[in-house]
């Protein structure tokens, strides 16, 4: 019998779905348990078999995969006696890849989001909005068994991924049989594979106990109005993001605690840190208990919360949704662009700047040169969309310089939020500093 490592931990979905693939194609898995809990997934010798810390990570005799339905892709290609878990056949493997897609997208994040908020962010009740959205999940998933399993009539890969998720976020947010037939008929049929309980049920059920533990115990903490503080963000002036939350809370008149994050001291990696976030990225929102990560979530938390009305981030959905739309702009353009130029720069000793970064960072202008139709991101008034993008623009135009005949708009938008009272001290100093120190590395690595 074939045996490989796997590096897991058995309450996670993602490790249950790949002991699944194993146990439907008789591969002994050698079981490493990796304790996220003590930080185990954050030590040198797993960020070498992994940089991403996470789990699982298959090590096949030195051939190192990780996530999830790579590895059983993977397995069953290498493994298998014949392609059925994972069909040769484009139509049929299209189908797979689809649902595969499906539970890492909706299932997974989905749980994810409404289980992280309990295990981690203190939550004490199970939010109506996300569970109401693991609900559309579970039609979605209905909706998609138009045959005995996800992707046809056979078993394949994609059963045990979705059902991974499934079973697990089912135990928290119970599923409505009479709704959902056929999702309840699919589990039961899965659920007389002989491996099932084993590589998948008592993990699944494990997990869904200890999240309404969690939730339970959280609810049970009672906070006297006497011990609430002002807000804590978990911050540094350099980083873009953390610019953005410094930008939302001073048009909010939200007064927020700064505590600085030395991330070149590896701030952000010891336990106490990694227990508020365990993505260890700032900035962090700490709002008397309440934990929130990612500064596009902050933003819309702080307005929502604390907000006198919804102009920053208002409630019609059609301007929300081009809100929305520039948040995203900017974390998957002109963020990612601007680090991925960034990091080459302060972290690979880079000693001029690569022709190629300049020119996605330009590409990124004039993306954001077209999106200005009017005088702001989401139309003809500020928002946080604002705050967002000019965080990540004030730094990166001073390293990669912007031709104002070629972006008059841009130019434009950057002088009238430069008019604001609170912009030169929560963004504007920052950012030029930001950039500065850009130029002094770089023009470092070239002296070296």
């Amino acid at each position: 019998m074939v045996k490989v490592t796997l590096y897991t931990l058995h309450f996670s979905p993602p490790c249950r779905a790949v002991e699944l693939t194993a146990k439907a194609l008789g591969i002994e898995l050698d079981q490493k348990v990796v304790n996220l809990l003590a930080g185990e997934h954050l030590k040198p010798d797993f960020l070498k078999l992994n940089p991403q810390h996470t789990v699982p990570v298959l090590d096949d005799n030195g051939t190192i995969l990780s996530e999830s339905h790579a590895i059983m892709i993977y397995l069953v290609s290498k493994y298998g006696k014949d392609d059925s878990l994972y069909p040769k056949d484009l139509v049929q493997q299209a189908k797979v890849n689809a649902a595969l897609h499906f539970e890492s997208g909706v299932l997974f994040a989905r749980m994810r989001f409404l289980f992280e908020s309990i295990l981690f962010g203190g939550s004490g009740e199970l939010p109506v909005e996300k569970t109401e959205y693991i609900k559309k999940a579970y039609q979605l998933l209905e909706d998609t068994l138009v045959d005995d399993y996800v992707a046809g009539k056979a078993l394949t890969i994609a059963d045990f991924s979705c059902v991974s998720s499934f079973a697990s976020v089912i135990g928290v947010v119970p599923l409505d049989k009479t709704k959902h037939p056929k999702c309840s008929a699919w589990l039961e049929r899965l659920k007389q594979l002989p491996y099932y309980e084993e590589a998948n049920g008592s993990g699944a059920d494990g997990l869904a106990q200890a999240v309404l533990a969690t939730a339970e115990k959280n609810s049970s903490k009672t906070q006297s109005p006497l011990s609430m503080t002002k807000p804590v963000l978990y911050t540094l002036h350099l980083s873009p993001p953390c610019r953005a939350v410094h930008m939302t809370a001073k048009a909010l008149g939200v007064d927020l605690e700064h505590r600085v994050v030395n991330l070149l001291a590896g701030e952000h990696l010891k336990p106490e840190f990694i227990k508020i976030n365990p993505q260890h990225t700032i900035p962090v929102l700490d709002d008397n208990g309440i934990i929130i990560s990612e500064s596009h979530a902050i933003m819309i938390y702080l307005v929502s919360k604390y907000g006198k009305d919804d102009s920053l981030y208002p409630g019609d959905l059609v301007i929300q949704a081009k809100v929305n739309a520039a948040l995203h702009f900017e974390s998957g353009v002109l963020f990612a662009r601007t680090r991925f130029l960034f990091e080459t720069i302060f972290f690979q000793g880079c000693k001029e700047i690569p022709d190629d970064k300049a020119e996605l960072i330009q590409k990124a202008y004039q993306l954001l040169e077209d999106t200005l139709v009017d005088d702001y991101l989401a139309g003809d008034s500020l928002t946080i969309a604002d705050f967002s993008c000019i965080a990540t623009v004030a730094s990166v135009m001073g390293v990669i310089p912007m031709d104002e005949s070629l972006y008059p708009k841009i130019y434009g938008w950057v002088e009238l939020l430069k008019e604001l009272p609170y912009y030169e001290e929560a963004n504007g100093a920052s950012a030029t500093e930001h950039a500065q120190l850009v130029l002094e590395v770089l023009k470092n690595n070239a002296s070296a």
